[in-house]
């Protein structure tokens, strides 16, 4: 029985020691309510959806910009195709008869300066006007040439075929923005 005393006796002491190296509880440590936690989660949950609101109203302006800009190349295109068959349909024409093909191509020249355009499509517009300025001083050259092959003439129509592809490049390079 004396053992068993001085086991417990030495068990009361180890225990006490121990007891004595354990720190007490920190008193400034704050423990968060129940009701603190549901704000905070509400909070980082508002943030949360504020941030996928956002990515997806950036990436709505984006789409809604890239089909703008597909409709303002889509009607220059339809008017550089429309322009290259009145053009060509122009080269195909006897000099004395190409009045009512001039008149044409001035109605889709009109038609080119009535198209909406961006910041994108607005410069392609100008070179494609531009093009249609040239290929008219052109088109005047030929009809008053004696039937001799004028250099001026020639001279004005490559720079308005050159003028004319610039325009179809920068048309083109819109989509690509």
């Amino acid at each position: 029985m004396k053992r068993i005393v001085t086991l417990a006796a030495v068990l009361l002491a180890a225990t006490a020691l121990g007891c004595k190296d354990s720190a007490p509880p920190k008193a400034d440590v704050r423990v968060e309510s129940a009701s603190e936690a549901a704000r905070n989660d509400n909070r980082a949950i508002a943030e949360r959806l504020a941030q996928q609101k956002a990515a997806t109203d950036d990436a709505y302006q984006k789409q809604r910009a890239r089909e703008s800009r597909q409709q303002y190349v889509d009607l220059l295109r339809a008017a550089i195709k429309r322009w290259e068959d009145g053009l060509n349909a122009a080269t195909l024409t006897p000099r004395f008869e190409i009045g009512p093909q001039i008149a044409k191509l001035q109605t889709i020249r009109t038609e080119v300066g009535t198209i909406d355009a961006d910041d994108c499509s607005g410069p392609a517009r100008a070179i494609l006007q531009s093009s249609m300025a040239v290929s008219f001083e052109a088109l005047a050259m030929f009809q008053k040439e004696t039937g001799e092959s004028g250099d001026a003439t020639t001279q004005k129509v490559t720079q308005a075929a050159e003028l004319l592809r610039q325009a179809k490049t920068q048309t083109d390079a819109c989509l690509n923005k």
